[in-house]
């Protein structure tokens, strides 16, 4: 067998890197936080679907598939109670939303319910983006993003379905991803993590997520439970695995976990965690440091979605934390990630040892 030239070796390196990074960016995003041992459990089962980190199979996915000027769907929100969105989702999808405008000139566009969409609003005008409300005027604002309000009255299967139909056929993205949005099991029924069925009031946007994968569109599904959109590729490890998976207690004899699979399934402790971790995966396969919001632009969104009526999940209190997780906390975890981007793109001094080592790889060491 002829060894492998420097080329080669080099090309191998990178990848290593690569691969380094995004199990350093997978670890920060799935600490357990919770301390139940629930997540590690519904990691290894997408991982061994993926066959390596999950940010990393999102972060390429995304970069080999929008080109600039591509419509990116995005949902996300959670209502907990009605009229209060979660601060786990938008604030994680801002974040990720002014990512892929940054690394790929894509155009976000969201779908949500209007409790929601105004909420979005405030988080990616903090991100830094200029939100408008429909796709036309897009095209003419630079640095866009779309806050669609999901159509009132579009209930039910079949007016879900035709609500999908016009919806995809308007905004053609080239990706979809769903970021901490309730995921409907296999009776449509939506449910809080430990079984609450949430279902009223809840926009049947799986309908839509369906739609644009039929159409072609990469999907990829953010969360930290199974009971979200996207999840439905471990349905079976999510039903054994979680206290509702198979049995909500709500009377619908169908369970919490979403039936609903993406082509990349991203599980994290947080699910804004994923996200961020997806947005500091692209900045690292950009090499643009600016992909990823600063800590100020961080801190201007976790505020403003706080003040646009989201609350923190668990606590129920208008505070910037999320899931339970002071803001500090988050912020610090934020910052963490991006030296874990910086730091290896800015070490050429190691490349001797990245080389070495992907030499020992390639013989079998």
């Amino acid at each position: 067998m002829s060894e492998p030239d420097g080329e080669q070796l080099a090309e191998s390196a990178s990848v290593l890197v690569e691969e380094c990074v995004g199990e350093n960016l997978d670890q920060l995003a799935t600490l357990d936080m919770r301390g139940d041992g629930v997540l590690r459990v519904l990691y290894t089962a997408a991982r061994e679907i993926h066959n390596g980190p999950l940010t990393l199979a999102a972060a390429r996915a995304l970069s080999a598939r929008v080109r600039s000027g591509d419509a990116v769907l995005m949902l996300t929100g959670f209502l907990a109670p009605k009229p209060f969105p979660e601060t786990d989702g938008p604030i994680g999808s801002a974040v990720l939303a002014a990512a892929l405008e940054r690394a790929c000139g894509a155009v976000p566009v969201f779908v949500a319910e209007p409790e929601v969409a105004a909420t979005l609003g405030a988080a990616l005008r903090a991100a830094g983006l200029n939100v408008t409300a429909d796709l036309e005027s897009s095209a003419r604002v630079p640095h866009a993003a779309v806050v669609l309000t999901y159509p009132a009255g579009a209930s039910g299967a079949s007016g879900a379905a035709e609500a999908a139909a016009a919806l995809a056929g308007q905004i053609r993205p080239a990706a979809c991803l769903a970021v901490e949005r309730p995921g409907a099991n296999p009776k449509g029924q939506y449910h809080f993590a430990m079984g609450v069925n949430v279902t009223a009031g809840i926009a049947p946007l799986d309908f839509l997520f369906r739609e644009v994968a039929g159409r072609g569109a990469l999907t990829i599904g953010i969360g930290d439970f199974g009971n979200e959109l996207g999840m439905g590729a471990i349905y079976d490890v999510i039903r054994a695995e979680t206290p509702a998976g198979a049995d909500c207690g709500c009377g619908c004899g169908a369970g919490t976990a979403c039936a609903t699979p993406a082509d990349v399934t991203v599980l994290a402790s947080v699910s804004d965690w994923g996200a961020y971790a997806v947005a500091a995966c692209l900045a690292y396969l950009k090499r643009d440091q600016t992909v990823l919001v600063s800590g100020d632009v961080y801190h201007r969104i976790c505020e403003d979605t706080v003040r646009s009526g989201a609350i923190d999940g668990p606590t129920r209190y208008a505070t910037p934390s999320v899931d339970g997780i002071d803001h500090g906390f988050n912020a610090a975890l934020l910052e963490v990630m991006r030296g874990a981007v910086r730091y290896p793109a800015a070490s050429p001094r190691h490349s001797a040892i990245r080389l070495f080592r992907t030499g020992r790889m390639q013989a079998g060491g």
